[in-house]
């Protein structure tokens, strides 16, 4: 049973109707995930800046969790044999501690507050020499594991972090993505064990984790079908200033609201 001080989170009672809402993720999730087949970057982060407008603040990681999971699942196992296993393994014993650690402080903080964390972290992301920073960390894979999994419960986009790892040890690409999504498997796993744990009703959720699930798939699809017609550092630098312009009206919101 909840408490009357249990973070259980019940559906948003929106401004938009239901259905309104689900169309709308759809298309947002097709287009983010176009940009990543595209780009190779990028689409999930522009996807979780843009759904604090479309869900509540509490819902938002583990509903964009679920659907990460589904997405970095399939392009592990569509590939394993590309699997670098032992930073994997190493961050998967990271990824226990950050877990534990990061739902202590979780289960004692205002989750409204995530959108701005997210939005600063996100920030913080794709402007900083993230590479330089990462390769300042004792024991990189273990340590990621810790850090990366605690700091995805509070601001979920912690993707490009593992990616700058590996990609800095020279792994080839085709090692970095399959690598990268079996850490961030590992990592959404974890994520949706805690938010469950603390009551978060995803069965509630169904109809936006499962569209989130379908049109990230079709957006990928759609998206690698395109992708040698885009100029691809224009589209990353477009989705850097749209990243940007989403997660300054998150701060604002949260300030002004």
């Amino acid at each position: 049973m909840h408490n009357s001080h249990s973070p259980r989170l019940k559906p948003p009672r929106a401004a938009m109707d239901l259905s309104t809402t689900i169309i709308i993720i759809s298309l947002v999730s097709i287009c983010t995930s176009a940009i990543t087949a595209v780009t190779g970057m990028g689409g999930g982060i522009l996807l979780l800046a843009i759904l604090p407008s479309l869900l509540p603040a509490k819902a938002v990681i583990p509903i964009h969790g679920a659907a990460q999971l589904s997405s970095n699942l399939s392009r592990f196992v569509l590939d394993i044999k590309e699997t670098c296993v032992k930073p994997v393994l190493l961050f998967t014993a990271g990824s226990l501690f950050g877990a534990y650690f990061g739902t202590f402080f979780l289960a004692k903080v205002n989750l409204e507050i995530i959108p701005l964390l997210m939005s600063l972290f996100i920030i913080g992301i794709i402007w900083l020499p993230i590479n330089k920073l990462l390769n300042l960390i004792p024991g990189k894979y273990f340590s990621l594991g810790v850090v990366q999994t605690a700091l995805s419960l509070y601001v979920g986009a912690t993707g490009p972090l593992s990616t700058s790892v590996l990609i800095s040890d020279k792994y080839s690409s085709s090692q970095v993505i399959v690598s990268n999504a079996a850490i961030n498997t590992v990592l959404n796993i974890m994520k949706l064990i805690v938010f469950f744990s603390l009551g978060f009703a995803f069965a509630d959720y169904y109809l936006h984790i499962s569209a989130l699930i379908v049109c990230t798939t079709l957006g990928s699809y759609l998206g690698s079908k395109v992708r040698k017609r885009f100029n691809e550092q224009l589209v990353r630098t477009l989705l850097k200033t749209v990243i940007t312009l989403f997660c300054i009206k998150n701060i604002a919101v949260y300030f002004y609201n």
